[in-house]
């Protein structure tokens, strides 16, 4: 008769003696996230994974707490969670902020009625990764992934309001110069440290006629919670269409939205 020893499962040679299970079954539901690159319900992951519901639930509750997942309310489905930021590439962090901004972007466009924009900051350029178009006939159209030099986009003035006025200097090549793109563009180094030195006071920055004739935009930055800038928002509107009154609502507007973004990011 065998003994009970030799029924017991043999464990494989290349198995890994120190292997944590826990750990190994929660970035095997980071993994399945990332791979399927959509929210998950708990149902699904444990279809996927073979894992009790329980089990999942509590790791997810883990990772929920150190921002890695989060749960979205409305759906109750997981996704990625902030944290997953610094440790992400560059095209999943880009989604994973395109995602979490989207809501309040379209927020946004219902409130101002005008061109919504979020864009990101790539080698000295601006580079935008969203858009919803004005439905008036007359209106801004900026395609996503267009580019911009960062000291005549109000977005750009956003990134730079970041950065300390040398290392300003230092991304221009110590030049003092700068390429104009209308007549209206800031030309040189000083007027743009002067320039950005009211958006660090004011929080928001504004472009008139700086990147395109006939073209006035506002915009506000979107932060971590180390208050590092990761993206900025903005509204454009034909320049005929704004008046005083409208550039400061926008102003208020796009701030109070940037705020709303930032706040969620840090709450995932």
């Amino acid at each position: 008769m065998a003994s009970q020893r030799s029924k017991k499962k043999a464990v494989p040679e290349t198995a890994n003696r120190y292997q944590v299970k826990s750990l190994e079954k929660a970035l095997l539901i980071l993994e399945l996230m990332i791979d399927e690159g959509r929210d998950l319900s708990i149902t699904e992951i444990g279809q996927r994974l073979g894992y009790g519901k329980g089990t999942i639930h509590r790791i997810l509750g883990t990772l929920r707490d150190r921002k890695f997942v989060r749960q979205y309310p409305a759906t109750k489905l997981y996704g990625l969670g902030v944290r997953t930021l610094t440790i992400g590439t560059p095209s999943k962090k880009e989604n994973f902020l395109r995602k979490s901004m989207v809501p309040f972007l379209r927020e946004l466009h219902l409130q101002c009625r005008e061109t919504v924009n979020a864009a990101v900051n790539e080698y000295n350029q601006i580079r935008y990764i969203f858009r919803l178009e004005s439905e008036e006939m007359l209106r801004i159209s900026t395609p996503a992934g267009a580019r911009f030099p960062v000291h005549c986009s109000a977005t750009g003035k956003i990134f730079l309001s970041y950065l300390s006025n040398e290392d300003i200097k230092r991304i221009h090549g110590g030049k003092n110069t700068l390429k104009k793109m209308t007549d209206r563009s800031i030309g040189t180094i000083a007027e743009l440290i002067n320039a950005v030195e009211t958006v660090r006071k004011k929080g928001v920055a504004y472009d008139d006629e700086e990147a395109l004739n006939g073209v006035y935009c506002v915009a506000a930055p979107i932060l971590n919670a180390k208050g590092e800038c990761l993206a900025s928002i903005s509204i454009s509107t034909p320049k005929n269409r704004i008046t005083e009154e409208k550039s400061d609502q926008f102003a208020k507007m796009v701030m109070a939205t940037a705020r709303q973004i930032s706040d969620s990011l840090d709450a995932s």
